[in-house]
């Protein structure tokens, strides 16, 4: 495991969570070497009942573009973080999955007591429609 970085990454989209190394960060980016965490996989491979896309392609494309929650202690002294992956390309490094960057954003102060207690989905659900992203500006429709 390479241990070239600032620290510790952990990320949870709503259907994966993943564990890794954060490389960088500066302002509201970050990059982080990932994998994804299956606390209930058998070493034999996926769970039964689930497919599991063997492409790497198809699991980028799972992971591109979505809003999560993250959290580093290099980051703001590890406070949860509403992140959204940006870009993602297969990591060069073996016990790695994928090599990703992206957004984030500190989840304000006024939202962990009710996310506290949400289970994960709903906790997912409550950070889409509450998100403390900045708005972006609406476009104007002439004609």
């Amino acid at each position: 495991m390479s241990k070239r970085g600032v620290g510790v990454f952990w990320l949870w989209t709503g259907e994966n969570e993943y564990e890794g190394w954060l490389l960088s960060h500066r302002e509201n980016r970050l990059t982080a070497r990932v994998r994804r965490l299956n606390r209930w996989t058998p070493d034999t491979g996926a769970s039964p009942g689930n497919a599991v896309p063997l492409d790497v392609m198809e699991r980028a494309r799972g992971l591109s573009r979505r809003l999560g929650l993250g959290q580093s202690p290099a980051i703001e002294s590890g406070a949860l973080l509403e992140f959204r992956v940006v870009t993602l390309q297969p990591s060069s490094v073996a016990n790695y999955d994928f090599v990703l960057t992206g957004t984030f954003v500190m989840v304000a102060d006024e939202h962990l007591e009710a996310l506290s207690r949400l289970n994960s989905n709903e906790a997912l659900r409550y950070l889409q429609a509450k998100s403390t992203r900045p708005q972006a500006p609406q476009r104007l429709q002439i004609g």
